[in-house]
């Protein structure tokens, strides 16, 4: 199992990945590892925090023991494109339960992969909504986006 952090515009993103699955990745404060492997996904990343729409569609992802529901809402958030937002209840009915709103953010509160799922692109109706990370977070991620000001 592989783990690194690599050092971005907005702090420290920690990766880690099995083989060639990504299994984690998270924000943090802790500093970048020293001669961090270049990999794919670190390409990507450095794309995407130079600014540059990137999807990360193809990037396999192993979400542990989530659940079934967990894994639709997080395939569902994969689904909304770079610099866009939907909200939890648009998840829901993505997935077909249109009244599981907080279930939604329950599943995002668990989500082993933020970015890759970009789960600061689902916001509540009346505002941002949570971020796990902190709202800090959720706020210069959608304006590295463009999608807040």
């Amino acid at each position: 199992m592989g783990r690194r952090i690599l050092a971005t515009s907005i702090g420290g993103v920690e990766l880690r990945t099995e083989g060639t699955k990504l299994t984690g990745l998270s924000l943090t404060r802790r500093r970048a590892t020293p001669g961090a492997m270049q990999d794919r996904i670190a390409e990507d990343l450095e794309r995407y925090f130079r600014g540059e729409p990137v999807s990360f569609r193809d990037i396999e992802v192993d979400y542990g023991d989530a659940t079934d529901f967990e894994r639709a809402v997080y395939d569902a958030t994969r689904a909304i494109p770079y610099g866009q937002v939907a909200t939890y209840g648009q998840i829901a009915k993505a997935i077909g339960r249109p009244n599981a709103q907080r279930a939604v953010g329950q599943a995002l509160g668990k989500n082993p992969v933020s970015i890759v799922v970009p789960c600061h692109r689902v916001v509540a109706t009346d505002g941002l909504g949570g971020f796990t990370g902190g709202l800090h977070w959720k706020k210069k991620l959608l304006r590295l986006e463009g999608s807040l000001k």
